[in-house]
C-alpha cells in the first residue's frame, strides 16, 4: 500500500474516531430514549468502520481495548 493510501486510510479513521466518541455523547446526553439508542447504534456503527479502515492500514483486524481511542491504537503504528 502507498504512504499516500495509508495516510488517507488512518486519517478517515481518525474521523470515525471523533464522529464515535461524539455520537456515544450525545447517546447519554438525550432524553428521548428512542433518540439516545439511535446515537448508540450510530456510535457503534462509526466504530466499526474506523476497525474496517486500520484493518486496511494494518492489514489485520485491529479491535481497541477498553479505555482505549485512537491515540493509544496510533502508537503502534509509527513502527510501521
Amino acid at each position: 500500500m502507498e504512504h499516500c493510501e495509508q495516510e488517507c486510510l488512518t486519517a478517515l479513521a481518525d474521523w470515525e474516531d471523533i464522529l464515535e466518541k461524539k455520537a456515544k455523547i450525545y447517546s447519554r446526553l438525550l432524553t428521548d430514549p428512542a433518540l439516545a439508542k439511535m446515537m448508540e447504534d450510530c456510535s457503534f456503527r462509526h466504530e466499526k468502520r474506523k476497525e474496517k479502515l486500520l484493518g486496511l492500514v494494518c492489514g489485520k483486524t485491529v479491535k481497541k481495548k477498553n479505555g482505549q481511542g485512537m491515540s493509544a491504537l496510533n502508537e503502534g503504528e509509527g513502527a510501521q
